[in-house]
């Protein structure tokens, strides 16, 4: 069977009309061009293979965009103007007495036939060429219909890979680098930019892009108050430019003194994350492409799973956050304190190095609850967590086990070097309050290591919290000296 299933018909219609040349154009809507598919011919003047853009078509171009059929006889008088009227012909072809062009499926095609042994086609042989462009168009129907089902499949295949991608949980970066790689690819672009504002922040950068982008462009932040993509962002709205123009001052994506091209076309969307975060899609061509809608929503639809992705990221990084830190000061919560503690625990077994735990809590707490309010007593929270760590030495961890009791851990110390550490600073620790009279902060402190105190994890912390109870029933001065 024919590879080509417009030339059997095309050979046998103009066999039929005893035709000087018979040709069926595909019209390219993306790129705007009628495309030889067919043709059989005598003339010696016409090349085997032709595109011819819609613009420059002469006749063709006509019954593209009308959509009526042209019928012209009696053509002899024309014959010098042939070049400019049927372009497809090299200059040199002369003597064609009648021409008929019928658009095929809507404008999906053009037939196209003329002859030199007569003035034009009579009643039947224009009835023919209608019939034959009927044929034509269900063939070319059939064939978009394949496209269409291949473009699918590929689409298919792309979000595929994708989703295998994003459910294996790899890094951020690996997935929107392959994102916008595989979205540029099935697009037919040749850049691809994902781009990521963070809340309240006026610059934005690239998240993600395809391996062709200028590496300077990657390490940089850029403004939104600039360049098209920062357009998309700041105005909250798609952006699609079918022709930049590189003479207009403000077509450039990031910044004036990219190296990227700026002719072709761009298109760009947004989106934005429900903890806040605004995203930007931006494609670029090197040339003018005709956008297509189902592009448009297909990549729609999986910049939305992006966004979802992300939320998703970035919320257990949120969820991380709140269960290993304390909301207050900063610090190490009791959870992720008492993990690292267990932690530095078998590793010094292995290492058989010291380690020490200590404990650090703040009197009355609870009289001074009542006397200030929670806002006052936040306020005091920070201040004593920023203090302990300003006066601890680099290295050391701390952990908000209370609202007044505080978690240190020495790593490769001793318990009486840890000790001495803990006394000089609680020594330095009253506080007295301003604006609460007769109220005064005192520190006590307990500690416990390994392998003075214990061998197991287990051993550890009941001895350190007896400690620190034990230390309550002495008088403030000797429960730090």
């Amino acid at each position: 069977m024919d590879s080509n299933p417009y030339q059997p018909l095309v050979n046998l219609l103009s066999n039929i009309l005893e035709a000087y040349t018979t040709a069926f154009f595909v019209f390219d809507q993306r790129n705007r061009r009628l495309n030889l598919a067919a043709m059989q011919s005598l003339s010696k003047f016409i090349p085997g293979q032709i595109s011819l853009p819609l613009e420059g078509s002469g006749i063709l171009s006509q019954v593209q965009k009308v959509g009526q059929t042209i019928h012209l006889d009696k053509l002899h008088e024309a014959t010098p103007s042939i070049p400019l009227t049927l372009p497809f012909y090299r200059e040199g072809e002369s003597h064609i007495k009648g021409l008929y062009a019928v658009p095929v499926a809507g404008g999906a095609g053009i037939l196209y036939v003329d002859t030199k042994y007569g003035w034009g086609f009579n009643d039947k042989q224009q009835k023919w060429i209608k019939e034959f462009a009927d044929l034509l168009g269900g063939l070319l129907k059939n064939r978009e219909a394949e496209e269409r089902r291949q473009s699918y499949a590929r689409v298919f295949e792309v979000l595929n890979r994708l989703d295998e991608v994003a459910f294996k949980g790899c890094a951020l970066d690996h997935y929107c680098a392959l994102f916008t790689a595989e979205w540029s690819e099935l697009l037919g672009m040749d850049y691809g930019f994902l781009v990521v504002k963070e809340p309240d922040k006026k610059n934005y950068r690239i998240l993600g892009c395809t391996v062709n982008t200028p590496r300077g462009l990657v390490t940089q932040s850029f403004s939104t108050k600039q360049g098209l993509v920062g357009w998309v962002l700041q105005n909250q709205k798609n952006l699609l430019i079918i022709r930049l123009n590189p003479a207009t001052s403000d077509h450039y994506l990031f910044s004036p003194g990219e190296n990227l091209p700026h002719q072709g076309t761009v298109w760009g969307t947004r989106g934005q994350t429900s903890l806040g975060y605004e995203l930007a899609l931006v494609f670029l061509s090197r040339q003018v492409i005709e956008w297509n809608a189902d592009s448009e929503r297909t990549v729609g639809h999986a910049f939305h799973f992006l966004q979802l992705l992300l939320d998703q990221i970035y919320y257990k990084e949120e969820n991380e956050a709140l269960h290993t830190y304390d909301a207050c000061t900063g610090l190490f919560s009791a959870t992720a304190f008492e993990s690292r503690v267990e932690g530095l625990f078998h590793a010094s077994m292995q290492s058989n190095a010291p380690f020490t735990l200590g404990l650090i809590q703040f009197e009355p707490w609870q009289v001074l609850a009542t006397k200030v309010l929670p806002k006052r007593i936040r306020q005091l929270q920070r201040d004593l967590a920023s203090s302990l760590c300003d006066a601890l030495p680099p290295g050391v961890l701390v952990g908000q086990l209370a609202q007044n009791r505080f978690g240190v851990l020495f790593a490769e110390t001793t318990v009486q070097e840890a000790e001495n550490q803990l006394i000089e600073l609680a020594g330095y620790g009253k506080i007295a309050l301003k604006g609460v009279k007769g109220i005064k902060l005192h520190p006590y402190i307990s500690s416990a290591g390994f392998p003075q105190d214990g061998a197991k994890i287990e051993e550890l912390w009941p001895l350190v919290n007896q400690r620190l109870f034990s230390a309550f029933g002495l008088k403030p001065e000797k429960a730090v000296s």
